[in-house]
């Protein structure tokens, strides 16, 4: 496709704001919205995006165009219940209106920090999270999505111990940057980008044995390992439940060898299993855990690596040096999503 003028370019983008801005659409518009949207993915997303979607066909393409609560409707106004619910995004439902008019109260101030000045909601947020995780979980790194939670996590658990394996396990799923890729344990993302991350070891989920038969032979033979990251409950690999013990089993081995325990809580974090965050359900304390998805309320990508104070040294000494995008910490008008699944929580009268 050649570059258009700018005339078109202009042409394009105000039709787009049209569409957006618009309360009521046309008939031909909202036949136009779709036949677009079919067309843009095939031409400037990916096309293969759309044999995945059950909404289209060759005859009668279903576009979505507006949600709230439990529902979401497409140009037509047809309704739809949200049985899918953005993997795990929404669990207080699509536009949720006490996250929204937090998100439109901020915005009336200011969208993005400048970095600057002392970003007053960063600190708001980091010391909710900070009151409703488990045990002295203490300090958090602000991000965008789960992956990079993932990131900085194992990031952070080298930066600390000074070593470098980590423990992993089959079927976990942990996301698809590099790092977090190197800690999944499923074929199907990993192959296409191997040689991945060294320095992981992948054992059956639920055998608190097999971890700690695989940190030892690692430190037998010279290595030092880091951590070990798992899910509480794993979500991508088939919604499996540990043991009873595995989970308190497996703090015990990381203390018996002087490693961490990085919980991944993205998809079981903000009440997602009956408990606010997963680990609850044993009563385990993690070094380091990553949270995302629901997190945000359903309303803006937000997400958080929360640590120990005992391992955040490295980062008083340089605060830049894990890294993140220039977006990392940005969306904290979210808070209001942490207060709601707190209410709801402690207090299911609000």
């Amino acid at each position: 496709m050649e570059r258009k003028s700018r005339e078109e370019s202009l042409e394009l983008a105000s039709e787009i704001l049209s569409f957006i801005e618009s309360e009521t659409l046309t008939v031909e518009q909202k036949k136009k919205i779709v036949s677009d949207s079919v067309e843009n993915f095939t031409n400037h997303v990916t096309k293969a995006i759309l044999a995945h979607r059950k909404s289209v066909s060759t005859d009668y393409s279903v576009v979505e165009w507006e949600d709230e609560g439990a529902i979401f409707r497409d140009t037509m106004g047809d309704e739809y219940i949200d049985c899918l619910g953005g993997y795990g995004v929404y669990l207080l439902g699509h536009r949720h209106p006490k996250v929204v008019k937090a998100v439109e109260a901020q915005l009336k101030r200011y969208a993005l920090h400048s970095q600057e000045m002392v970003d007053p909601l960063r600190g708001y947020l980091s010391k909710l999270v900070a009151y409703i995780t488990p045990g002295d979980l203490q300090h958090s790194y602000l991000v965008n999505c789960g992956t990079e939670a993932n990131e900085m996590a194992l990031k952070l658990a080298r930066l600390a111990t000074g070593k470098k394996c980590f423990i992993s396990t089959e079927r976990g799923f942990h996301g698809k940057t590099l790092f977090s890729l190197s800690a999944s344990g499923k074929s199907t993302f990993r192959e296409p980008y191997m040689p991945l991350v060294p320095g992981f070891q992948h054992v059956p989920f639920g055998d608190a044995d097999a971890v700690e038969q695989a940190i030892r032979m690692l430190i037998a033979t010279g290595e030092t390992v880091a951590g070990v990251i798992v899910e509480p409950i794993q979500g991508e690999g088939g919604v499996n439940i540990p043991p009873d013990d595995y989970l308190p089993r497996l703090r015990q081995i990381c203390d018996k060898y002087e490693c961490l325990l990085i919980v991944d809580e993205v998809q079981t974090g903000m009440g997602r299993t009956g408990t606010l965050f997963g680990v609850d359900h044993w009563d385990v304390v993690p070094d380091i855990m990553s949270l995302g998805k629901a997190f945000g309320g359903g309303v803006m990508p937000i997400a958080a690596m929360v640590a120990k104070k005992k391992w955040w040294g490295k980062m008083e000494e340089n605060p830049f040096l894990l890294g993140s995008s220039t977006f990392g910490g940005n969306q904290r008008v979210e808070k209001t999503d942490v207060v709601l699944h707190c209410q709801r929580q402690f207090n299911p009268a609000k």
